[in-house]
């Protein structure tokens, strides 16, 4: 029969709070929501238990209860993080791994018997110890059960906890589930106590019921798991597969051969790979690089290099840094005209996963080295900032300044988009048009952009007219948005005073 194996990790926040902190399993220790007074308690460990915690407690009662109580919050984050490190994990063991509620965990063993071959121990055993080993690597500890349905392999488990359990037969299977008691299933608590009213404390005990008596009092959902615990309803596996090994490519416009603009164009996919591989949980233990060279007109050539760097990283400065020395030392012989990377990985620990998750994927650090080398350079006029000022014509309502630092964005949430406006440095004057046409095949930017098919205007600016010295020639303009028949949307006004027209920039 089709193996079926299932992994539960009891309390699996509680296990992420001693996996940081080892001191704390000699300690009571509770998960709750929040840190503050009113806050409820999630998980309760069996020391917190002795002394009357439970989950559903506000803290400050619990703290009344148990004085040298210990509480920590568990982020979801953290918890989902710990259930993406064990599911990659998991992988390894089968292709195909189910993820239940937090900490729950089925693998499909089909096809696997060849794998897990151990001739001196039962079929399966070898599979459930190299689970085991997983989960150890991992410093949590749960139960393994090794079976042939899933409902029975996780009523098994949650009754047995910790250490491996092997079915040999289906027979097995149902005689281990049957004995389990219904308080390890994570009822709804007035299910449970009704049918503890009945006398029925197991789910052997619940099987004998009758199952339309079991619908009619007791409702849905107590007659579904009657079903699954009776073998009546089939509950498939819903796996996920595996996660495609990622990789990266870019095409380049134009073939290039310099090792210092390639690796400009190489960093960014490097980035977008080691993000991927974070987000799994792994780290990258070699990176492949794939050049593309152009060698004549139709004829592509690959080179294919590995770097390695001395142990698994997360750190895309330590791999651009040996990128840059294989290139230099081998550049490439032709032309490359794409580039394509990708990675072997292994899972990655908690120090470089949080150091990842901390670092901003934007480097203030690097930009502001390059922005001072290109003042260096060019002189410290070539790195320049807009900023606002309070100006009544559009070219007086910034101005440039210079820029020492990069600072981080700050985007505002906004519910209607605003039109981006380019704006030319200097206003240019457009060719003579008479105004009666100006809608009817006026020629604003040459003949591949096409004649104005749509103006909209005018929106009067006018300005200068309250100061004394602007009294006589005051500002006057009329700005239009005209659409072009290719699409552009330029952004022009009429000068009453010089009588003509100006192309002030363009809408994206």
């Amino acid at each position: 029969m089709r193996r079926i194996a299932c992994l539960d990790l009891p309390a699996l926040p509680l296990q992420l709070v001693w996996r940081e902190s080892p001191a704390l399993r000699d300690e009571p220790v509770v998960v709750i929501e929040s840190e503050r007074p009113q806050g409820l308690v999630l998980w309760a460990c069996e020391r917190a238990r002795a002394s009357g915690v439970l989950a559903g407690q506000r803290y400050a009662h619990a703290l009344s209860l148990c004085g040298g109580l210990k509480a920590r919050v568990v982020p979801g984050e953290q918890i989902e993080a710990a259930i993406v490190e064990l599911r990659t994990a998991l992988h390894a063991m089968s292709p195909n791994v189910e993820v239940g509620e937090p900490g729950t965990f089925w693998l499909d063993g089909d096809g696997l018997e060849r794998i897990f071959l151990d001739g001196r121990a039962p079929a399966g055993t070898a599979w459930g110890m190299a689970i085991a080993r997983v989960v150890a690597a991992s410093k949590l500890t749960g139960a393994i059960v090794v079976g042939f349905s899933r409902f029975a392999t996780f009523a098994i488990a949650r009754a047995t906890r910790t250490g491996l359990t092997v079915l040999r037969a289906d027979a097995d299977e149902r005689a281990a589930a049957t004995a389990v008691p219904l308080a390890r299933l994570d009822l709804a608590p007035r299910l449970r106590d009704e049918l503890a009213r009945l006398g029925v404390t197991t789910v052997g005990q619940m099987v004998r019921l009758p199952g339309g008596g079991v619908l009619e009092r007791f409702g849905r959902e107590a007659h579904q798991l009657y079903q699954l615990a009776a073998g009546e309803r089939w509950d498939p596996l819903v796996p996920l597969a595996p996660p495609e090994a990622p990789d990266e490519t870019v095409l380049l416009d134009d073939e290039d051969d310099d090792v210092e603009r390639l690796m400009f164009v190489i960093k960014a996919p490097i980035d977008r790979l080691l993000e991927r591989l974070g987000t799994r949980g792994r780290a990258l233990t070699a990176l492949h690089l794939e050049l593309a060279l152009k060698l004549a007109v139709g004829k592509i050539e690959l080179r294919a290099d590995c770097i390695k760097p001395a142990e698994a990283t997360l750190d895309g400065r330590i791999l651009m840094r040996l990128v840059h020395l294989r290139l230099s030392g081998m550049p490439p012989a032709a032309p490359v005209n794409a580039i394509r990377v990708w990675a072997d990985d292994a899972p990655a620990t908690r120090e470089q996963l949080a150091l990842f998750a901390s670092r901003p994927r934007r480097d203030l650090r690097a930009a502001d080295e390059a922005l001072a080398k290109i003042r260096a350079e060019l002189g410290d006029d070539a790195v320049v900032r807009a900023a606002p000022r309070d100006g009544h014509l559009p070219e007086a309502s910034f101005a440039w300044e210079r820029l020492v630092h990069v600072v981080p964005a700050r985007p505002r949430d906004v519910l209607v988009r605003p039109l981006i406006r380019r704006m030319l440095a200097r206003a240019q004057p457009l060719p003579p048009q008479a105004h009666q046409v100006r809608d009817d095949g006026w020629l604003l930017s040459g003949l591949e952009h096409g004649a104005v098919v749509r103006i909209v205007g005018p929106y009067i600016v006018s300005g200068g007219w309250w100061t004394q010295a602007g009294a006589a020639a005051g500002v006057h303009r009329e700005y239009h948005y005209a659409e072009l028949k290719r699409g552009d949307c330029l952004w022009v006004y009429y000068d009453r005073n010089r009588r003509r027209w100006f192309w002030q920039g363009a809408v994206e």
